[in-house]
């Protein structure tokens, strides 16, 4: 019988296909929205054509980076090798070596997926242990903005989420950006204390940004907010970019459009500028053009 600890184990070694520095969410999501189910008593198996498809591709299309062509096909296929996933009716799949069937096989023979009946019974045995492997994918893939955002949709217990935050990062990054937030100049204080006011990491940590100035942005909470998200990038003249998504009336015009194409406000020291190349992975992987 399987332990906790080693279906954590599991779950943090799940193979994620790679490609350059690439953002490629599709195993976590499809986990995050299996263990939602299971937390509310759904039964071991999913069936790919109406509990998966449309369902994975929502959750690609908000949480992954933009792309020409979503394929929520390729994780529920592709978990099987990862020790603790299993599919019925794929033997009746034409695959030949490690290639996986046309997606369209999966809906005509009712491919169905889930965790294996010894990982099924651990956590119907254990509820709590659900909460903590959807804590574990969340930060491993994660921001923190998009962590609380993410569990808040799936019913998670965003209380346990734990802070993580390097406090001599936000120290630096606060202090570099005279403590005024880059896009709007934001510097509310109560008395000495800085307030909403945020060091936002430029690339995730969860996918090899450093925690150093350079890529690192003083934001204050709605413009960090909306810079994990996608909905707001910076050029390579480090000029605000509002992703056309970005909709709504009145006070969203000033906090957003007023400051498309405006340059940021940059720290004093150059060396202390946000890297180019960590710019770059943003704008590929996160904003949303």
């Amino acid at each position: 019988m399987p332990s906790s600890k080693t279906l954590q184990q599991a779950i943090a070694n799940i193979t994620i296909w790679r490609k350059g520095e690439q953002r490629a969410p599709h195993k976590p999501l499809l986990l995050l929205h299996v263990l939602s189910h299971y937390q509310h008593g759904h039964s071991r198996m999913f069936d790919y054509a109406s509990e998966v498809r449309d369902e994975l591709h929502s959750l690609l299309e908000r949480f992954g980076p933009q792309r020409a062509q979503y394929r929520p096909d390729m994780p529920f296929w592709r978990l099987k090798g990862d020790g603790f996933w299993e599919l019925r009716n794929a033997e009746q799949c034409s695959t030949e070596g490690s290639r996986q069937p046309p997606s369209k096989e999966l809906e005509t023979y009712h491919v169905a997926g889930g965790f294996d009946e010894e990982h099924f019974a651990l956590l119907s045995k254990n509820k709590r242990l659900i909460n903590t492997l959807a804590h574990q994918i969340l930060q491993a893939h994660f921001p923190e903005s998009i962590q609380e955002e993410i569990a808040d949709e799936m019913g998670f217990d965003i209380q346990q989420i734990r802070k993580e935050r390097d406090p001599l990062f936000r120290q630096q990054v606060l202090r570099a950006y005279n403590y005024e937030c880059a896009i709007c100049g934001f510097n509310m204080r109560h008395d000495n204390t800085s307030v909403a006011l945020e060091a936002a990491h430029i690339k995730w940590k969860q996918h090899g940004g450093p925690c150093e100035i350079p890529n690192g942005l003083a934001l204050c909470a709605i413009h960090h907010k909306a810079f994990d998200k996608g909905s707001i990038g910076l050029d390579e003249h480090m000029r605000v970019q509002i992703s056309p998504a970005v909709n709504g009336g009145g006070i969203v015009g000033k906090l957003f459009w007023d400051f498309d194409g405006k340059q940021i406000g940059l720290p004093q020291g150059k060396d202390c500028y946000p890297k180019e190349g960590f710019v770059e992975w943003h704008r590929r992987e996160v904003f949303r053009r």
